[in-house]
């Protein structure tokens, strides 16, 4: 009889001898950002391997695996959030529309314009359920009037699915909502700016089931207006909600491709020992 460590092994080298896709060197045809040769670093430490993925328009690009494996590393590489990190170094290349999202010449005030961001925990700001929605507009002069800043609110909260649920307490803090409307009231902040792409870091995993299917509800909606890429360790959410799903393992991407092949045909056994619990 094998022992464990035999049949360890055997995985190991059957996932080693499955013949990786070809690397894409340049942008898939439909693709809104295109990331090639991503490395992250945090001093001495790499966190990120060679990572080439395109993440298409106007569809949910999902990213799973283990807790540890890079994935939230590499979303905050698309907005520039590692630049806040003393000791981090990016190398490669992400493209937003072609245009290299880490080049020195790019504003990142404007760039996270661009690229909305929602966090793992709500984190609504300590103001009124209106200036929450309103901040982002005015600081980046996007409205002239009162009159448009209060149909920018109202349009942001009703495509966030929350203004029938607030429309009569604009005034009243944000904190002050539950868990599930203030992660729509994150929501309706992101795109109150106009976004090209929202990025998503776990923004379930702090709900009740109730709330989470709200949000994928949503996610739903806004996938038709823009590209969504979502970090999620739930399989679940990602069979649900994305189009695509990339799975990471130890700062590297094993294998990127439709969610449903993902799931129901995985090229790579460490995808398929992922996807059926065997680790994670």
């Amino acid at each position: 009889m094998p022992s464990s460590r035999d049949e360890a092994a055997t995985r190991e080298t059957a996932a080693i001898r499955i013949d990786a896709p070809p690397v894409q060197t340049t942008p898939l045809a439909g693709a809104k950002l295109s990331a090639r040769d991503v490395n992250v670093f945090y001093g001495d430490k790499q966190a990120l391997f060679d990572i080439s993925l395109d993440m298409p328009e106007r569809a949910v690009t999902s990213l799973i695996g283990p807790s540890g494996c890079g994935k939230s590393t590499f979303l905050r590489c698309i907005n520039r959030m590692n630049d806040t990190i003393a000791g981090c170094r990016v190398t490669g290349r992400i493209d937003l529309d072609g245009e290299d999202v880490n080049d020195k010449g790019l504003d990142p005030v404007l760039l996270r314009a661009r690229v909305g961001m929602v966090f793992q925990k709500p984190n609504p700001f300590p103001k009124s359920i209106f200036e929450n929605v309103a901040y982002g507009p005015r600081i980046h002069g996007i409205s002239s009037s009162k009159t448009e800043l209060e149909g920018i609110v109202e349009t942001s909260l009703k495509r966030a699915g929350l203004w029938n649920e607030v429309s009569e307490r604009l005034d009243q803090p944000g904190t002050g909502l539950s868990g599930g409307q203030q992660q729509r009231l994150v929501i309706a902040r992101a795109i109150a700016v106009n976004p090209e792409v929202i990025l998503m870091d776990e923004p379930c995993s702090a709900l009740d089931p109730i709330a989470t299917a709200k949000i994928e509800e949503l996610i739903d909606e806004l996938r038709t207006q823009y590209c969504i890429v979502i970090v999620t360790h739930s399989m679940a959410q990602a069979a649900r909600v994305s189009q695509k799903t990339a799975f990471f393992h130890l700062g590297k991407l094993v294998e990127a491709g439709p969610t449903d092949e993902i799931f129901t045909n995985p090229r790579d056994t460490r995808t398929q020992d992922y996807i059926t619990g065997r680790f994670g």
